[in-house]
Parts: C-alpha cells; structure tokens; sequence
C-alpha cells in the first residue's frame, strides 16, 4: 500500500476513557486487521492505514493511504468511529496536512445511466457512465449508489472542518451498496447488478431508470479479495454478484466449494470457477439450507491457508459467526461474515 498522501490530527486533553479499547471494538465489527497496544492502536484498511496515539497531553491520529479519495474514505470512517465514543473529543480535533474542504467529497462521482437490461429473472444490469471510473479501480468491489429524491439533487459535501455533509429531510438519498461487475478506465463506464425485490427503492429505480438520469457513486467501499489458498463461500442472491466477481479474480490452483442459494433457479448464471473449486446451486426449500452446507463444509487445518466467506441474511450469519470462530476457530483474518439483509 503506498502511503504518499497524509493527514493527521491532535486533540489535547483528558481522553475518553477506554478510547484504544473501545475504538478497537467498533473497527473488529468490520474485520479490520488491528494492532492494539497499551498507549497505540493500528488499523488497516484495504488501500489505508490509521493510527491512534495516546501520550500524556491527549492523543493524535495519523491516516496515510495511496490516493486522496481513500485518505478520505479512512478518515471519515475513523471520525463516524470517534463520534460515537466522544463527540466532543471528535469535534475538538486539529487536523493538518491534506484534508478537503468545501468541495465535494473526493470519492464522490456522478453517473449517468447508459441502459438497463434483464440478465436474467429478478436481475437488472445498470450501465452507467461515470467520471471517476480511473479512481474506482482500487481499493474494494462495492460502492455506494445514491439516488436522489428528486430531480434538482443535492449531493454531499464536506464543511470547512473537513466533515461529509449529508442532505437530510426531503432533500435525503437513498444509499444502497452494490457490487461492480464490470468498469473500463478507457472508455468511462461501469456496470453492476441489482436485484430485484418488491418494495425496494432501487428496484424501483432500476426498472424506470432511462439514459440520461443522473445519479452518485460513492466509493469504492471495501470489500477486499480474499488471499488464500483453500476457500469455503456461500450466499444467497444478494451475494451473487460479489460472489461472481471474486471467483473471477481467484487464483487458479484454489480449491474448496462455493454454495449460492437461490429462491429461483432461473437466476442461476455462467460463473467462472477455479478447477479444484467445487459450485452446488441450492433452491430454496428444496434444498438443505445455505447454513447446513456451509457449516458441514471441510477446511484445513490452521497451518494452511484457509479462508470462509459468506453474506447472506443475519440469522443465517449470525450462526455461521459462532460456529466458524468457536468451533472451527477460525481467526478474524480468516473469514468475511456479513449480515446483507435482515428477515
């Protein structure tokens, strides 16, 4: 990770009690990679790295990442972090070097849609143009998509203290987060897929989409590929286009299973898979459950390297948390469990 762009910032004073240890319990709830001292922690992000220094006057942050979008994006996690522990303390603070200021967010973009086609029964893939497709490229698969309430949006900004401001009220965007599927630098374009599901705003927006409409792209937003050798993955619809693109990037002497459960067969799409990786399709109902198949699944032992995804519903996640950390004892490095959405 290159670190040539930097902020930092220092607040003297007494600070909150438990700081380290408490900013440490938010940032494990994303699996982050952590170092935790007595008097320092360190936090790495997929294209960011975050230290927290306490010493006898207060304490001092210093954020360093490769571009200034990702500087952006670990320092608005950080602060959201902090003002959950201390607003006072988060709203104190000094902060130098690069920070942006009343401008648009640097890992805001604007994206116009191209088309919207059918790939297959409950999927729709949006086309869009985008300005910041170069800087898109890196630093996770996921973003942000923000749709506008109206036709005369406004779009966040970041104060003069270097904060993101969102509109709020009737004036408020909707935020879903997506999976790329496809972005070409060259030509300023990406793609992804959105599932359809009755009563969703983006269900919504994606079957009357037109060419021409103007939405915001935020990101990326994480979601890193995983590094391993032997990998145990599974999800449901939701999952399918994360799953779809790191298959794509996986290495080809990877080996273990992929389990994706489906309510509708017809969903079921191409996937590019490693030869030593075995795909079971699942139909809800029909099937043993996504959670069964997932915690029957073999694994190495911890001297090899071993990884376990899974995004699916909370429930099903949940327990897959408890079994994969208890009883498998699996490390937090060693597995991606998240919640996409709740029963």
């Amino acid at each position: 990770m290159s670190d040539t762009h930097r902020s930092t910032a220092r607040f003297d004073g007494a600070p909150p009690e438990g700081l380290l240890r408490q900013t440490a319990g938010y940032l494990r709830a994303y699996d982050l990679p952590l170092e935790l001292g007595d008097t320092a922690l360190t936090a790495t992000f997929s294209e960011a790295c975050v230290r927290l220094q306490l010493d006898g006057a207060g304490f001092s942050l210093d954020i360093r990442a490769g571009n200034s979008a990702q500087l952006h994006q670990a320092r608005e996690g950080v602060l959201v972090v902090l003002d959950q522990i201390s607003p006072e303390a988060c709203a104190g603070l000094e902060w130098r070097g690069e920070v942006a200021r009343n401008v648009r967010p640097p890992n805001f973009h604007l994206g116009t849609v191209l088309k919207v086609r059918r790939v297959s029964a409950h999927f729709l893939r949006v086309t869009m143009g985008c300005e910041g497709v170069l800087h898109l490229l890196s630093g996770g698969m996921h973003f942000s998509l923000l749709l506008p309430p109206g036709p005369e949006p406004r779009w966040p900004e970041v104060n003069e203290k270097g904060r993101t401001v969102w509109p709020t009220g009737d004036e408020a965007l909707h935020r879903a987060a997506y999976t790329f599927v496809e972005l070409d630098a060259a030509e300023g374009w990406l793609s992804f897929d959105v599932f359809e599901h009755e009563g969703g705003l983006a269900t919504g927006w994606a079957r009357s989409a037109k060419p021409g409409d103007v939405v915001g792209v935020m990101g990326p937003g994480g979601g890193d590929f995983p590094e391993s050798d032997h990998m145990v993955m599974g999800g449901d619809e939701t999952a399918l286009p994360a799953i779809r693109r790191i298959l794509e990037q996986a290495p080809d002497g990877r080996k273990g299973e992929v389990f994706i459960e489906l309510a509708d067969p017809a969903d079921r799409c191409p996937l590019t898979v490693p030869e030593g990786m075995r795909l079971t399709w699942l139909t809800r109902g029909e099937d043993a459950p996504l959670k069964a198949h997932m915690l029957a699944a073999e694994l190495p032992g911890p001297e090899e390297s071993r990884f376990v995804w899974l995004a699916a519903e909370a429930g099903v996640v949940r327990a897959a948390r408890q079994y994969f950390r208890e009883a498998a004892g699996l490390g937090r490095q060693e597995m991606y469990l998240s919640a996409y959405w709740t029963a």
